[in-house]
């Protein structure tokens, strides 16, 4: 009888999460957590106004970015980095232009000054002598 187990090991052990509490990560717990207390005190002020269905519907759209923030990974990027990334990417302008510095312009301009600041000094000097 051959009693071996194979056991598949992931190339990338980045994307390996040490497990915290019933198989969820600290971070998803910690965002389950921040979602159940975001959307515990809107389920129970709004039951009353709104009725169950509507106020389980009012928890979950309350809840669900919290619980999101957890969940969502997309090639190793969590959602709020994501809305970071099109928030930038919708605000930032979309024709990017690439300017060049020529220094050469700026040596020409120099030794043109040059010229100009030496034919003043020379008139001046006439001038005084005059």
């Amino acid at each position: 009888m051959n009693n071996t187990r194979v056991v598949s090991i992931p190339k990338d052990l980045n994307d390996i999460k040490e497990k915290f509490i019933m198989g969820f990560t600290k971070r998803q717990v910690i965002c389950f957590g921040i979602g159940l207390v975001i959307g515990a005190p809107v389920f129970f002020l709004s039951r009353a106004a709104l009725g169950m269905s509507g106020a389980i519907f009012a928890m979950g759209a309350c809840a669900a970015p919290a619980i999101l923030c957890g969940l969502y990974r997309k090639n190793g990027v969590y959602l709020e980095k994501q809305i970071k990334y099109m928030f930038n990417y919708f605000i930032s302008p979309r024709k990017r232009y690439y300017h060049t510095i020529n220094i050469y312009e700026y040596i020409d301009n120099y030794i043109e000054y040059t010229k100009i600041q030496k034919k003043l000094s020379e008139t001046e000097l006439n001038e005084r002598r005059r």
